[in-house]
């Protein structure tokens, strides 16, 4: 057993069959401590071709993309679809404690690789499967993208302009939530198999993670306590009584390096003569001098006005940065933020407090490369990146003679036939 690693799931062994769908399950896992073994077909894994790659290279070894998803992993090359993988997949399960695999519904059993098969030589074994709708149910056998699971799972119809069609979220956010549901029900699974010695199958549904993962009073509560269709949150947004409040609107404002989010009606805005004054010394907002505004700019005012006030905002925060634009809001208590960029997170001097990114070493670039650190603060067993992403098939000797106990002509011999 590697020992390497540490941090609450230090001692556990996880085998990482997944692709995009569970990568991150596998990611979690193991910078949470656990050793998890990416098995990857000979030839390595297809994502290591999406792209972006490092300084624009294409390469297998140096995909962006498989990195924030590999942190933590060591590498073997396994064929499973023939009889010497199987049984050498099977040596590997007997000694780990979880495998977590991201295949369509069934495709493990034809292999005699499927829980059933595997928990008759491993009792307590955890199997996590993620697939698109599940193990179960009328749509188990469908494939589906990021974008479907999305679409699906009811997450696309919240986004984009309420005057426009719905549009999907930015990044993998259907793998990604499918991952991290993936990581949960793996250390609930693991848990349970500490207190009682008993292995399961933890069944994850990228559609249900989509939906699940919404927020709490989200769309499908409104629908089955009132029967009221939430609109699409876009920019502008306004939010009627559906929360027992008045109507507030929030935009987004182009100001001199980038963007500023905020909006009229929050409960923080400011007395509207302390606004015009503010505004005055712009030299922006002659126009709503003399209108009878009420006391504070809040939900009361009509559309008309709302309109006129937010173009006036518009050409004002137009002068400003988002740095300048954001102090003054701060001292002013006025609920208005930046919209961040990567290199504004990056740079961001409240992440680096916290540590939140880090640098990892990678001796075949001859340098460190920094990445996202583990949202999650703990002190007595911190989760951390304890290796940088695997090369293809980088643990083979390690895993298969060291662990194994295959001898350099077998391992040799099984390459030779394209087994590993």
């Amino acid at each position: 057993m590697h020992t390497d690693n540490v941090g609450p799931l230090a001692g556990f062994r996880v085998l990482d069959l997944s692709d995009d769908k569970g990568a991150y399950c596998g990611k979690a896992l193991g910078d949470l401590g656990a050793d998890v073994i990416k098995i990857e077909p000979p030839g390595g894994d297809p994502s290591r071709w999406h792209r972006p790659f490092y300084r624009d290279q294409p390469d297998p070894e140096r995909s962006l993309y498989w990195f924030v998803l590999n942190t933590s992993k060591r590498s073997i090359t396994l064929d499973l679809a023939c009889p010497d993988g199987q049984d050498l997949f099977r040596q590997l399960v007997a000694g780990a404690h979880a495998v977590v695999e991201s295949y369509s519904p069934g495709y493990l059993d034809s292999l005699g690789l499927g829980y059933d098969q595997l928990r008759l030589f491993k009792r307590d074994i955890v199997l996590t499967s993620i697939s698109p709708f599940g193990q179960s149910g009328p749509y188990r056998d469908y494939q589906a993208t990021n974008l479907v699971a999305q679409a699906m799972g009811g997450l696309v119809y919240l986004c984009g302009d309420v005057d426009h069609s719905p549009v999907m979220v930015g990044g993998i956010q259907g793998c990604f939530q499918a991952g991290l549901q993936g990581a949960l029900g793996t250390l609930f699974a693991l848990y349970h198999q500490e207190e009682t010695g008993q292995g399961q199958q933890v069944d994850v549904s990228m559609q249900e993670a989509i939906t699940g993962g919404m927020w709490v009073s989200g769309p499908h509560q409104f629908w089955d306590l009132s029967q009221t269709i939430l609109p699409r949150w876009g920019i502008p947004y306004h939010q009627g009584p559906l929360m027992g409040m008045g109507v507030r609107r929030y935009q987004v404002f182009r100001v001199r390096d980038g963007y500023m989010y905020g909006g009229t009606g929050t409960a923080r805005a400011l007395p509207v003569e302390d606004m015009l004054a503010w505004m005055a010394r712009r030299g922006v907002g002659q126009e709503l001098h003399g209108r009878q505004w009420s006391a504070k700019i809040t939900r009361h005012l009509n559309a008309e006005d709302r309109d006129t006030m937010e173009a006036a905002y518009a050409r004002f925060v137009a002068t400003y940065t988002k740095a300048e634009i954001w102090e003054e809001a701060l001292a002013k208590r006025i609920d208005w933020h930046i919209v961040q960029t990567p290199q504004d997170l990056f740079e961001c001097r409240h992440l680096a407090e916290r540590g939140f990114w880090s640098k990892v070493d990678h001796p075949e670039l001859g340098e460190a490369v920094p990445y996202q650190g583990w949202p999650t603060k703990m002190g007595a067993a911190p989760a951390a990146i304890h290796r940088r992403p695997p090369l293809i098939g980088e643990h083979n000797q390690e895993i298969y003679v060291g662990e194994l106990g295959l001898s350099r002509h077998q391992l040799a011999a099984l390459k030779q036939a394209g087994v590993v």
